[in-house]
């Protein structure tokens, strides 16, 4: 089966984000970010697009909003405008076998969690006075399986992926 992964940063009061983008500059952790998402559905809510403002290359790009009269200005995004409407299109891609990204932001991760089979989490060391948070992860339905640690200028981080447990 397809895997429907969440990916995200966050610093250890599980910030993600600061008046619309990231609290951190990490290039390390944008290289992670492009290599979990690549090749994949990238689903996003439309503050999450507003931050990034563009389709990503290699990605097919899915933005969520309320908003019935939302342009993303690109012909090859796709915007839904229902929770319901959106698991729909994340169940076609599993089916079909396509692997399924979820960018973000808080309240998608929210409403998404329970359907994810993985979690690509970077752990940026310190606190950064995020305005925008994530819940902790429950390890009680997902277990850590990989970690690695990094470093880069004054950044300290670590690449963690959990998997649902069974």
């Amino acid at each position: 089966m397809a895997t429907i992964r969440m990916v995200w940063a966050e610093d250890d009061q599980h910030a993600i984000g600061k008046d619309g983008d990231l609290p951190w500059h990490i290039p390390a952790d944008l290289k992670h970010f492009k290599n979990e998402t690549i090749n994949t559905t990238m689903v996003m809510g439309r503050s999450t697009w507003d931050s990034i403002g563009r389709p990503l290359p290699g990605r097919k790009t899915v933005v969520l909003t309320r908003n019935l009269d939302f342009d993303p200005g690109f012909d090859e995004v796709t915007v839904v405008h229902s929770l319901a409407d959106l698991k729909a299109l994340i169940e076609d891609q599993v089916q079909a076998g396509k692997p399924v990204s979820i960018a973000g932001g808080a309240q998608v991760f929210n409403a998404l969690m329970p359907i994810a089979t993985e979690l690509s989490v970077t752990k940026v060391a310190g606190e950064y006075a995020g305005d925008t948070f994530v819940d902790p992860i429950d390890l009680d339905i997902f277990t850590l399986v990989n970690q690695e640690s990094h470093t880069d200028g004054d950044y300290h981080f670590t690449f963690q992926t959990y998997q649902r447990k069974s």
